[in-house]
């Protein structure tokens, strides 16, 4: 995570406020579960008064959905730590609940792109989408997070499909074990079949009319062949959405990292491999073009997606770049900002409440606006103030 300026005498300024005496200051009023909780677990139903209140989720329907990524680390070590994981429900996936609820599927697929800068929440309002979208009957299509495909990828091999391109054999394997976890019971209850038959070799071919089933579990039992694997499954499920057999909710955290021109692959030449070089690339390019329908796509573009010499701006235009700004144009932006009041409240009565924050000034007006001043309500960076405390 990027450090901010801000932050930087964190500690100095909170251990002042720490010796201001208790009796000094005003109390605000206890906290209740009513003020900073709600009841509705659904997503689906998540609507404007369920704005800045975190809501829980159970541990079979996390293990479900985030096993194989999609919360930040620290933010995952921290429900562990508190024993369950809440999400609040903030402004930016109101929205886009809002426009999922109210959207024409019978329309090309809506683009929506979250942008903000480092730690305001991206990556926990795509979690509250993808629980959306699984409550909700899509099948998920979910990226946790492009930039590890990139920066950290552990083997690369020339494609076995497509000449010039690359393969990521064990990523791919990552994420088809992912995929299958968040739907596998969904999709044996739609029972998709291919339209295409697939030949990987002399003796292993993916027939006609077979399950998709078959497509991820050759994946995932041969290596050699995951990413082509990925590469069909996308194409069959964005032709089974557009004949109606399903829906596809497509989320993508750190979108921008596609058009990257940084991997850590180097030819025996020198040169490097781009992110446009890889197979996977490709695939999920295909599935954000809006010539398809009955589904749609969420993104987000952060700045820690790029190398450091490319964080100069949050927005999606620096960020995407031309090529990428073309590639997603017309869509439809959703900045996330820092706390407002109320979330800031809310935030500050979850930590007291799980005992994460036991400074007793904390319960305080005027430690609370000291918490405030210093955080700048920016999440993660509140995060960090109050863990020692």
């Amino acid at each position: 995570m990027m450090r901010y300026s801000r932050t930087c005498n964190i500690f100095r300024v909170w251990r002042r406020f720490s010796s201001i005496s208790a009796e000094s200051v005003p109390v605000t009023e206890s906290i209740t579960n009513d003020i900073f909780r709600t009841n509705e677990s659904n997503p689906v139903n998540h609507r404007v008064e369920h704005n800045s209140r975190f809501y829980s989720i159970s541990e079979p329907v996390k293990k479900q959905l985030f096993a194989g990524g999609g919360l930040p680390k620290e933010y995952q070590s921290l429900s562990e730590t508190l024993n369950g994981l809440c999400i609040m429900v903030r402004k930016p996936a109101i929205e886009l609940i809002h426009y999922l609820n109210k959207t024409n599927f019978d329309a090309p697929v809506l683009r929506y792109v979250l942008y903000g800068k480092t730690g305001v929440g991206k990556s926990l309002s795509l979690a509250h989408i993808v629980h959306y979208g699984s409550s909700a009957g899509f099948v998920l299509v979910h990226v946790p997070w492009v930039p590890k495909w990139f920066q950290y990828v552990k083997v690369a091999t020339p494609s076995s499909v497509h000449a010039n391109k690359y393969d990521q054999p064990i990523e791919a394997v990552e994420w088809l074990k992912h995929f299958s976890t968040q739907n596998g019971h969904l999709l044996d209850k739609l029972e998709l079949k291919t339209s295409n038959t697939y030949t990987w070799s002399k003796r292993e071919v993916t027939a006609e009319g077979s399950p998709l089933s078959e497509l991820i579990d050759l994946g995932l039992n041969r290596a050699k062949y995951a990413t082509g694997c990925i590469v069909a499954l996308l194409d069959e499920l964005k032709k089974a959405a557009s004949s109606k057999q399903c829906r596809v909710l497509v989320v993508i955290d750190g979108f921008n990292s596609f058009f990257s021109r940084k991997s850590n692959v180097i030819r025996e030449d020198k040169s490097m491999v781009l992110p446009s070089d890889f197979l996977l690339t490709d695939a999920l390019l295909s599935l954000t073009r809006n010539d398809w329908n009955n589904g749609a796509v969420v993104v987000s573009v952060d700045p820690s997606a790029h190398p450091p010499e490319l964080r100069e701006s949050p927005l999606p235009r620096y960020l995407l770049g031309k090529t990428g700004f073309e590639h997603l144009d017309p869509f439809v932006p959703i900045e996330v900002q820092n706390y407002n009041d109320k979330e800031f409240r809310s935030q500050i009565d979850y930590y007291i409440e799980r005992n994460w924050l036991q400074q007793p000034k904390a319960r305080t007006d005027n430690g609370r606006a000291e918490l405030s001043f210093t955080s700048g309500k920016h999440p993660y960076s509140l995060m960090r103030l109050v863990a020692p405390y």
